[in-house]
């Protein structure tokens, strides 16, 4: 079998696992869909992936689980069955374990550490200023452009990991993550939601046909580090854009926000992920 018919079998289980996280998603059943070997499937997913298909699925539910108790008022047992666990207390340790926090504290909006730390971003930059402002930490910074191949995505943003999932089965998990994120989700329906997944490509590199090319643009950006769940980052842009940016002295430049992941959200507890968010400056 050639490598794209591996990578379209992958993407239908991707597609799979989105669109049915409430169904049955055994491993029987998304060998059935992947098309191989029942022996063989969940060997070639978790060395693709870098973790199995279970630690997706609970990855996946969380990460909702944790979007709804920000978004609605349900109860947390209503949540807790939403994502297939069969009560309350099992969910809460389980989400205990994932984000350092119960459900019940996370929905208060304890806001995770926003300490700096050693980790450094893709691509180099030329000059670099510290705001010590409160709130998360923000720089002001001159950035080299780069390219990346990418995955464009439609939708809800918390969504746009199956598009991450296509990229990294193409082109490797080895270099910086990055996604671009045209619309804003207070202002754009949900299902209307323009984004797209990728990953930094070297120049020379070749762009997979079923990708897309897109570039991060050379110049001045102000580069915000959070750290913490995807589901909370919210909070962060409201506070950049409404309290940093009007007081920073700075004016936006026509360009869609910027996200950089620091870390794998397979292998990183999301209480501590880390991610700049980079705003495009004049």
């Amino acid at each position: 079998m050639r490598a794209d018919q591996y990578q379209r079998h992958l993407d239908a289980v991707t597609d799979y696992i989105y669109a049915h996280l409430d169904d049955d998603l055994s491993l029987e059943t998304l060998a059935h869909v992947s098309g191989f070997s029942r022996f063989h499937w969940h060997r070639i997913y978790r060395a693709v992936r870098g973790e199995t298909t279970a630690q997706t699925v609970r990855r996946l539910r969380l990460e909702r689980a944790a979007a709804m108790l920000r978004e609605t008022s349900w109860p947390v047992e209503r949540i807790a069955r939403k994502a297939g666990f069969t009560g309350s207390e099992v969910f809460s340790r389980s989400f205990l374990r994932s984000y350092g926090t119960t459900p019940s504290q996370f929905r208060t909006g304890q806001r995770p550490a926003s300490t700096d730390s050693a980790l450094t971003s893709s691509g180099s930059g030329s000059t670099s200023s510290v705001r010590e402002v409160p709130g998360w930490p923000v720089r002001v910074e001159a950035r080299c452009g780069y390219r990346l191949a990418a995955s464009e995505h439609r939708g809800a943003y918390m969504d746009i990991g199956r598009a991450f999932s296509r990229v990294k089965d193409r082109m490797g998990a080895g270099s910086p993550m990055v996604a671009i994120y045209e619309d804003d989700p207070d202002a754009v329906p949900r299902a209307d939601l323009r984004s797209a997944a990728g990953t930094v490509a070297d120049p020379g590199t070749k762009i997979p046909h079923d990708l897309v090319e897109r570039t991060v643009p050379a110049g001045r950006y102000a580069i915000m580090r959070y750290i913490g769940p995807y589901s909370s980052m919210h909070a962060a842009y409201l506070w950049l854009y409404g309290q940093w940016l009007p007081n920073s002295g700075e004016e936006p430049r026509d360009h869609p926000i910027i996200e950089e992941y620091l870390t794998d959200p397979a292998t990183t507890p999301p209480v501590r992920a880390v991610t700049d968010i980079l705003l495009p400056l004049l």
